[in-house]
């Protein structure tokens, strides 16, 4: 009988090729989950700005989001100022009110431009922003907004994750949740309209270079940087205002980008769930499906 001796080297050689293989071939499988990866650029005592990107395994996702892009600050301002949410009161009604607190609006539009001015075409931007309140004349909380945003085909995209969320105490002095796509941190949808247009419960789709912004601006109904309670009625006839030959104009469904597949998925959760009025539907379907 003949005996064959394996160098161990060998064998370890051969098992590594094949791990790697495997990692190869895993990398290449659709729907393999992809991480973020953060690069700080901004890391002050009350804003925090990373340019965010995604790997997959050891590639490189390709974004090809419009970048970098300079946009001024007073604009963003305008755009961040314009912005608005929907939060549950309580079964009857909802709480409207700013995305962003007007104590932060100057310190994230100066993030969020450099950051946009700064980015590659793989990179989006994500910021943390912090405002202060004195409570009992002495001690201060802690209140954060965090988002995620890129511009593409020529608008804006912001992802809200958190609106003046209370930083609790175990976590002012660590690390603060970072903004991510996949998941929900907070219960809210965002409020949209012309040119801030619906893209995902939490998701918005903004004109920048719209001539609005070159000035303040409001949506509809805009609580004018207060908070504004509202009654929630299971159906409210849409205006005859906002069925008007041009924005009855629809893209198709086979032509709807995945994107937008998504968020029309989002939003008839929404409307399932009661949780969105059949004008606010109505309003944010013929947005998401509006002809450019």
């Amino acid at each position: 009988m003949t005996m064959y001796l394996v160098r161990p080297h060998l064998l370890l050689t051969r098992s590594c090729l094949v791990l790697l293989a495997l990692v190869f071939s895993l990398g290449t499988l659709p729907g393999c989950a992809a991480r973020t990866v953060r690069h700080s650029v901004v890391k002050q005592n009350l804003i925090e700005m990373d340019l965010v990107r995604e790997v997959k395994i050891f590639s490189l996702v390709e974004q090809d989001f419009e970048h970098p892009t300079i946009i001024s600050v007073p604009r963003l301002m305008n755009i961040l100022n314009a912005i608005e949410v929907e939060m549950k009161a309580d079964k009857t009604g909802v709480i409207r009110q700013p995305a962003f607190h007007e104590e932060i609006i100057e310190q994230t539009a100066a993030a969020l431009a450099q950051g946009l001015a700064e980015a590659s075409p793989n990179e989006e931007v994500g910021i943390k922003s912090i405002r202060k309140e004195r409570r009992l004349g002495v001690f201060y909380q802690k209140f954060m907004t965090s988002f995620l945003a890129h511009v593409k085909d020529g608008h804006l995209y912001i992802s809200i994750r958190r609106v003046d969320w209370l930083v609790p105490q175990a976590a002012e002095d660590g690390k603060l949740p970072e903004p991510g796509h996949h998941r929900k941190d907070m219960d809210f949808r965002v409020v949209s309209g012309d040119p801030i247009f619906f893209a995902g419960v939490q998701d918005l789709e903004i004109d920048w270079r719209n001539d609005v912004f070159r000035k303040a601006f409001q949506l509809p109904g805009s609580t004018k940087g207060e908070k504004k309670r509202r009654e929630v009625l299971d159906s409210i006839p849409v205006p005859k205002e906002e069925l008007s030959p041009k924005q009855k104009r629809e893209i198709a469904i086979d032509q709807l980008t995945p994107e937008q597949l998504r968020a029309l998925a989002d939003l008839e959760e929404e409307r399932r769930g009661g949780n969105i009025t059949e004008t606010a539907y109505q309003r944010a379907r013929r947005q998401l499906l509006r002809e450019r």
